[in-house]
């Protein structure tokens, strides 16, 4: 994630550039990445609602499609809002640490700092 306000404030003007997105400074999504089948116990932790194992990735890119921050330590059944609810990068958020907003999609929580569609 940019850390100084020069770089928050180059990456809101990339995103204004793209869409007169005004002050977004990232856009967060999540994927699942599959694994082979866990056969240990709590396998069926790692099947996703899509029914099969993974884990789910959590990212977040800039307007270049650059990855700012990636949580990879979920199993495949916890949904991205408890991955973003429990992640650091929320923390920061709400700690005042950026000067900008999170885009993302209905499976987020709509906050003052991540807007959902």
């Amino acid at each position: 994630m940019p850390t100084t306000l020069n770089e928050q404030q180059e990456t809101i003007r990339k995103f204004r550039s793209i869409a007169n997105f005004l002050t977004v400074i990232g856009a967060i999504d999540y994927t699942h990445i599959r694994v082979k089948k866990v056969i240990a116990d709590g396998g069926q932790l790692y099947i996703n609602r899509k029914g099969f194992s993974s884990i789910n990735g959590q990212v977040v890119c800039d307007a270049d499609l650059k990855i700012m921050d990636i949580v990879t330590r979920w199993r495949g059944s916890v949904h991205d809002s408890r991955i973003f609810r429990e992640c650091r990068l929320k923390q920061r958020f709400e700690a005042g640490a950026f000067s900008g907003i999170l885009l993302g999609d209905s499976g987020y929580p709509c906050t003052p700092y991540l807007f959902t569609a």
